[in-house]
């Protein structure tokens, strides 16, 4: 009879191995003996029992006799000790796959680069974890892999403190100008955080700092000669190599002052030639560039009020120009703009202040003509008749304002003259319907019929006893011919 194979316990070869055939065979062997063993015990006390009970002895030998003994095909139950040495097994394997998992993240971070020392310390314990597994001491195996792993993830969240400590020691570095040291611990930064901007910045220095030495030391010799020139130039250098190097910095911006005194009495120079040449925009630049190296100067303060004032009648005469240009053709808001600008540079200019005001009042006229004339169906209500009417018969229509402004009152004089003439509207109906025209009359009935109304909307109206009342709306255009609108009730009730 065949027998069932145990199931495996753990190897001596490592955490994945099973147990090897010939172990199996050896322990399916010593199944095979107890089995024969409790076979003859269990003989022997038949035999007593026969000795001792003759009397019901021959119901218990037909029974053996039906069931003669055999080896019977029935799996080990594994002993408890078994059962937790494969839970401890499987423990460990699930311990060893989690350290792995973190080695990988870790070795994909360049652990080696900044954790040497601890991934190192983890992969001892790893070592011995292996051995105590290859000895088939799973649960130390197990205890070994988790405290393997557990290194492995405090180094993980060590990260931040040994990015903080890179950068620091970088930075100290740099300012020592130990390109080594501060190259070595900024790439330390970059491989914890590839994406950190102050580790990127401090690496790339770190590859600078001496030729920014060598270049603070050429600039030094340059204005000994003196050449601020050539020395600024040399300075702009290194400050470009090392935008933060504070010493850079502070020789360029010493070096940029003496400059800029030199340059100040440049411009004032060139301010005071060219104010006499009457050349203002020149001037004003001049005194400009010399007012932004030295704005509380005396001499800046003085030069620029004589050359503000020239300046200011410069500008006011162009001004003044070109609002009498616009104001030929009548282009009113220009005026005003121009005058505008008058204004902004000397508020008391007597002749802007004036004439603003009428620029203002003619170009708001035109814009109140420009509303009927772009839109002449606003002439169809009443009110709007009205103000037309009332601003054709104001003394303002009659001041010859100009031939533009008088030829827009000529066209709305005939437009209002439109709206106010009556226009005949042909009415179509069906001989019962009674026609209303609302805010007009009431008409009757008829089939046909002519009415006269002054263009503008209306709501026509049709009534027939048991039929539904109809609503038109009516439009009769200024100067245009109405089209006939047909009324009747046709829908009963």
């Amino acid at each position: 009879m065949e027998e069932k194979p145990e199931e495996p316990e753990g190897g001596a070869a490592g955490p994945s191995r099973a147990v090897s055939p010939g172990r199996r065979s050896r322990r399916s062997a010593g199944a095979r003996v107890w089995l024969l063993f409790a076979l003859i015990l269990l003989l022997s006390l038949v035999v007593a029992v026969v000795l001792i009970l003759p009397g019901h002895v021959e119901p218990v030998v037909q029974i053996m006799e039906d069931n003669p003994p055999s080896v019977r095909n029935e799996a080990v139950v594994p002993t408890e000790s078994e059962t937790s040495r494969a839970r401890f097994k499987r423990e460990a394997e699930n311990a060893l796959q989690d350290y792995l998992k973190l080695q990988a993240v870790l070795e994909a971070q360049e652990v080696l680069v900044w954790g040497k020392h601890e991934y190192e310390a983890a992969q001892q314990v790893l070592a011995e974890a292996d051995a105590s597994f290859a000895n088939q001491n799973f649960e130390q195996a197990r205890s070994g892999y988790e405290a393997a792993a557990g290194m492995l993830d405090q180094l993980e969240k060590s990260k931040p403190v040994k990015l903080e400590r890179a950068l620091s020691l970088g930075s100290a570095a740099l300012d020592e100008y130990d390109s080594a040291l501060a190259l070595e611990q900024f790439e330390i930064a970059l491989a914890i955080e590839p994406g950190n901007k102050q580790a990127f910045a401090g690496a790339e220095r770190a590859g600078k700092i001496e030729q920014v030495s060598h270049l603070l030391d050429q600039a030094a010799m340059s204005e000994a000669k003196p050449d601020l020139e050539a020395a600024q130039a040399l300075l702009e250098q290194a400050v470009a190599l090392d935008p933060v190097s504070d010493r850079a910095r502070a020789e360029l911006e010493r070096v940029g002052s003496q400059i800029e005194t030199n340059r100040f009495n440049q411009f004032m120079s060139d301010a005071l030639r060219a104010a006499e040449n009457e050349r203002f925009d020149t001037a004003d630049k001049a005194l400009s560039s010399a007012a932004a190296i030295r704005p509380t100067s005396a001499g800046v303060a003085d030069g620029r009020k004589r050359i503000e004032l020239a300046i200011q009648k410069k500008k006011i005469d162009r001004h003044r120009q070109r609002a009498e240009k616009f104001e030929q053709s009548e282009n009113w808001h220009e005026v005003a703009s121009e005058l505008d600008a008058v204004l902004a540079i000397d508020p008391q200019a007597q002749f802007a202040v004036q004439g603003l005001e009428q620029s203002r009042r003619l170009a708001a006229l035109h814009d109140q003509l420009d509303v009927w004339l772009l839109d002449p169906e606003r002439l169809g209500s009443r009110q709007p008749r009205v103000n037309a009417r009332t601003l054709l018969d104001s003394p303002v229509s009659s001041r010859e304002p100009g031939p533009r402004l008088q030829e827009k009152f000529d066209q709305l004089a005939a437009l209002l003259s439109l709206a106010e003439t009556p226009v005949q509207v042909a009415l179509e109906s069906d001989g019962f319907t009674n026609v209303i025209i609302n805010r007009v009359g009431r008409f009757g009935s008829f089939k046909q019929k002519t009415v006269e109304l002054l263009p503008g909307r209306y709501v026509v109206r049709g009534e027939r006893a048991g039929f539904r009342d109809v609503r038109l709306e009516l439009n009769v255009h200024i100067g245009a011919a109405t089209p006939a609108l047909v009324v009747r009730c046709e829908e009963k009730f």
